[in-house]
């Protein structure tokens, strides 16, 4: 990116954007080398100028929520990296549908849902992202999906225009969606949830968190699930049951607690990670034929 076309960019926004910011700054794994272009919108308006001025340019564009489910590599990311925050983070609560902005903070939107006796997104509990990232890997447990509760997306398109997409046209699968064929970027979606007494959902969503608590290492650095559950199986299982418990590549490990997480023990690296999660695949490949897919989306250039 020039000179010229960051201080283009500057005046779009009225957040100053970071220019070479490192991403393990902003991965829960904290791992990542720098982003040419970290850029907060707070607006549909400053979001479409954005997206607008990356496309004339020919820039690539990543949206970030939280920085979960994501390994960004050592040698950072190029072109525009996209955080949605103000008006892309609100909260329209109407009887048993509620519009989010794609920016909203999932733990969040739970709670507050919750505090007014709307149930039905309790299989996400505990997944520490944005609406945004939760609606295009269909979220939830093994069981229940966020995607189940969505009557409508808006999206904005990959050619800069904001496009409202019905129910009947969106796909959810496991950890899957089409919503990155469909928009660049999630501006808002629209849940139908149902009624129940506050109390009842708050004790299951602290029900849940106590699992998640006692299961995963969420005390530690990590980006979720390495691996999808194949079919018929899970992931943690094969993967425990191939040894790989506590396996370290420099300071990146294997949990001890689960062994579908990585770790950052204090200074682990991207390639470090990678290394890691390729030794996990190939271990349970050649112990029960298995290929393991990644659920964790792996982003940016090698250092």
């Amino acid at each position: 990116m020039t000179e010229q076309e960051r201080k283009t960019l500057t005046k779009l926004v009225t957040e100053p954007p970071k220019f070479n910011e490192p991403m393990r700054h902003h991965t829960t794994l904290r791992v990542g080398g720098p982003a040419d272009a970290l850029v907060t919108v707070h607006t549909i308006n400053e979001l479409q100028k954005v997206v607008q001025f990356a496309l004339e340019r020919g820039l690539p564009i990543l949206v970030l929520g939280e920085g979960s489910n994501l390994i960004a590599k050592d040698g950072g990311i190029r072109g525009i990296v996209l955080r949605l925050s103000g008006e892309l983070t609100r909260i329209n609560f109407d009887t048993q549908e509620i519009e989010v902005g794609g920016g909203t903070y999932l733990p969040h939107l739970l709670v507050k849902a919750a505090q007014r006796g709307l149930s039905g997104l309790e299989c996400c509990t505990g997944v520490p992202g944005t609406v945004g990232g939760a609606l295009i890997s269909n979220a939830g447990t093994a069981e229940e999906f966020i995607g189940d509760k969505v009557m409508r997306v808006t999206v904005l398109t990959h050619e800069g225009v904001l496009r409202t997409v019905e129910k009947d046209e969106l796909q959810f699968g496991y950890r899957s969606s089409n919503l990155k064929e469909l928009g660049l970027v999630i501006v808002s979606a629209v849940f139908n949830l149902s009624h129940d007494e506050p109390k009842a959902i708050m004790e299951r969503i602290h029900r849940r968190w106590r699992y998640r608590w006692e299961t995963q290492p969420v005390n530690m650095p990590c980006a979720g699930c390495i691996f999808k559950n194949p079919p018929g199986d899970r992931a943690g299982r094969l993967l425990d049951a191939a040894g790989m418990k506590g396996v370290r590549i420099g300071d990146a490990q294997v949990s001890t607690v689960h062994a579908n997480f990585i770790v950052n023990l204090g200074n682990a690296k991207a390639k470090d990670v990678l290394a890691l999660a390729e030794l996990m695949r190939e271990t349970v490949k050649a112990k029960f034929g298995i290929t393991l897919e990644y659920e964790v989306q792996i982003v940016g250039e090698d250092e």
